[in-house]
């Protein structure tokens, strides 16, 4: 697949889930949004995996601030990589919550082990696309649109073709419910498995401060760079 038809597809899964999400969105009153930084470019040496994002604020609630009849294909993400940047949006709102991400990345994805630049031109998506405050309460998510979502991140994973996936789960159950199989260690909090022809590579969410010290982001980073394609 060339640069062009990447974003013909692109577009075209966007639409999709725009227009399936605004309808359960329309049941569970919760928002939706699938990415946390640009998607423009084919074939990515890396693609991050979360799993939903966080927050509360009810659907109805944004259609209502944003004047939308619906949210648009055009904003299912971000315009600029909130993994490296402090977008100007956060300032404004006095928003911290995403310090702490960038934080502990910046303690992995180093100079030194040549994974800084990496980061800066990642891809990240969410497994689940639906906003709750805390992981758990995605239990409260009808089991059809959370198959939804799954379809549609392997979907979208294939139309991306990344070089290496790294997903943000020590949740087994979240990875195998994603189709990930063959999960063991490697060293150093990092794991590995596949999905379909995908080798993927999985740590510890960001938020699971005891992974994220000083020594043991720098061992995780030094090992995802030896094992990362």
């Amino acid at each position: 697949m060339n640069q062009e038809k990447f974003i013909e597809k692109r577009n075209q899964w966007l639409e999709e889930v725009s227009d399936q999400c605004h309808k359960f969105a329309l049941k569970c009153d919760l928002d939706f949004y699938v990415f946390q930084t640009p998607c423009e470019k084919y074939n990515p040496e890396l693609l991050i995996i979360g799993i939903n994002p966080g927050g509360g604020k009810p659907y109805s609630k944004i259609l209502r601030e944003k004047d939308y009849s619906k949210r648009p294909s055009t904003d299912l993400g971000y315009d600029v990589n909130t993994l490296t940047i402090k977008p100007q949006w956060e300032i404004d709102n006095n928003e911290k919550g995403n310090n702490v991400m960038r934080n502990r990345f910046s303690k992995v994805f180093t100079e030194e082990n040549n994974l800084k630049k990496t980061l800066e031109e990642t891809v990240m998506m969410n497994m689940y696309y639906f906003n709750t405050p805390k992981e758990k309460d995605l239990n409260n998510i009808e089991n059809e649109i959370k198959d939804y979502c799954l379809k549609k991140t392997v979907e979208f994973i294939e139309i991306l073709n990344p070089e290496n996936i790294l997903f943000l789960t020590s949740n087994e159950s979240n990875l195998k419910q994603c189709g990930v199989s063959g999960i063991r260690p490697v060293a150093n909090n990092v794991k590995r498995g596949k999905l379909k022809n995908f080798d993927v590579f999985i740590i510890s969410h960001y938020g699971y401060y005891g992974a994220y010290s000083q020594i043991k982001a720098s061992e995780m980073g030094k090992t995802l760079r030896e094992i990362f394609n």
